[in-house]
Parts: structure tokens; sequence; C-alpha cells
């Protein structure tokens, strides 16, 4: 299934456009800086996401799926350092720079899994 609208923050908004190519989207905040940036509100946004989605929908036949050939490369930085230290003792982990790793999938499957790890791994371990 192709993919047909994006909707987030400037970089990922850019980001995407810059792998699938021009598609439909909505920016709904713009970075200022690493703590701040400038947003729409709510309601806007949501009125924005839906006819921006509206509209690609009616131009679908317009896009072609977007296939990842594997092995997949998944590349994470952290705000901070200690994740990476600590991750890159795993064998299926290459730390790339003092706050950042790789992880190197069979397929899609894997590399879900591995950001599903992520989203839960806490470094410092406390219960």
């Amino acid at each position: 299934m192709p993919v047909l609208f994006m909707s987030g923050d400037d970089a990922a908004v850019a980001e995407v456009s810059s792998r699938l190519g021009r598609l439909e989207s909505v920016v709904t905040k713009t970075s200022l800086g690493f703590h701040s940036a400038q947003t729409t509100t709510p309601a806007l946004a949501c009125e924005r996401i839906y006819q921006g989605v509206m509209k690609a929908v009616a131009q679908r036949d317009q896009r072609r799926p977007y296939v990842l050939t594997a092995p997949i490369t998944l590349d994470v930085s952290r705000k901070n350092y200690q994740p990476a230290e600590i991750l890159s003792y795993l064998h299926t982990i290459t730390r790339t720079d003092s706050h950042s790793i790789r992880f190197v999938g069979r397929n899609m499957k894997e590399v879900s899994d591995f950001i599903d790890f992520l989203d839960y791994y806490n470094p410092d371990a406390a219960p």
C-alpha cells in the first residue's frame, strides 16, 4: 500500500518527502530551536490534516508503494550519551558516535520489534 499523506513537524515532513518524493503533507509545527517550536492550534491542525487526507485519498491512484529492501538499517540518536553507551554492548548494535547507535534488521518486523524495545528501554534500570 502506498504512503498517501504525512503530517508532523517540519523536519519529519522534510525527511519523509526526501525519501518518498512529493506527497500531500501538513506541517503542524516548525522548529525554532532545541526546546522551542512554533505550532498551529489543535483545531487548525486537525482541519488542515483532514483536508490534506481528503485530497491525498482522492489522488491515491497517482502514488506507488515504497518498498524497503532488506537488510534495513535503523540509526537512532538520543539526547543523552548513556543509552548509546549501554546499548552498544549488545552484539547487534553498532555505536556510530557518542549519542547514536545503528541496528540492522533482517526485515521490517525485526526493526519494528527493536523500536518497541527502545520505547520501553530505561538505562537507569530503576524499578
